[in-house]
């Protein structure tokens, strides 16, 4: 045991001096590793965009002109004053005073329309004026002058046929003022009569026989006859006649 122990002492001594080296390198500082830097950071890659985001299509639609339909409101035109019929004078009306429409033999007085003209002859070629003849203190009637027919207008439509140039379109009994017919237009039926004179005449709208002429109407909607006595008819003494 002595001689075991005695070998066993110089072993124990060494291996105590090699862990005393082992302890003293590993708590020196100058022997410590160079740190590691690792490697570059990563950066990833650039953020990505994506693509164009989509406009789809415009968000709203104007469709197309708005509409401004018509004048909101409309003036009509000047109120008609009936015309003067060529001569200058306005167109007959109402007297103020009666109420009534001015016509031959009607009454008037001196606040109501002096003067003014009415149509006449066959197809309202031609004008008469009605003159008041009321004072500031009497009232009046009003007198009406003969049918007359401009100078310038050529009236051959109504030129009054002979004998020997009537149509025999012409009816054979005298024509009823503004009732229907079927004729052409500026064919001259009738003629003085009361009774004959060469003609039948015609008979006013109360069915009165009258002397003078007629011709149809033929381009109107519902073609009648246009009748006026032969003291209001254009011809022979209008222009073309």
């Amino acid at each position: 045991m002595t001689t075991m122990t005695k070998r066993m002492a110089p072993f124990c001594g060494t291996i105590a001096l090699l862990a005393q080296v082992f302890v003293f390198q590993g708590c020196g500082g100058s022997n410590n590793g160079t740190t590691g830097t690792g490697g570059t950071p990563g950066t990833g890659g650039g953020t990505a965009t994506g693509g164009t985001p989509g406009t789809g299509g415009e968000s709203t639609s104007t469709g197309g002109t708005p509409g401004t339909g018509g004048t909101t409101t409309s003036t009509g035109g000047t109120t008609g004053t009936a015309g003067s019929s060529g001569t200058g004078v306005a167109a007959c009306g109402n007297a103020a005073s009666t109420g009534l429409a001015i016509a031959k033999g009607g009454t008037c007085a001196a606040t109501d329309t002096q003067v003014c003209t009415k149509t006449c002859g066959p197809e309202k070629t031609g004008t008469k004026t009605e003159t008041c003849t009321a004072t500031a203190t009497a009232s009046g009637t009003y007198p009406e002058a003969d049918c007359s027919f401009s100078t310038t207008t050529n009236f051959m439509c109504y030129a009054v046929p002979t004998a020997a140039t009537a149509s025999a379109m012409c009816p054979t009994t005298a024509p009823m003022a503004s009732s229907a017919c079927t004729i052409a237009d500026c064919i001259v039926c009738g003629g003085p009569s009361a009774t004959s004179a060469a003609g039948t005449g015609y008979l006013d709208s109360t069915g009165a026989a009258k002397t003078g002429y007629c011709v149809c109407q033929a381009s109107a909607t519902a073609p009648s006859w246009s009748c006026s006595s032969n003291t209001a008819w254009p011809c022979p003494g209008g222009v073309g006649c």
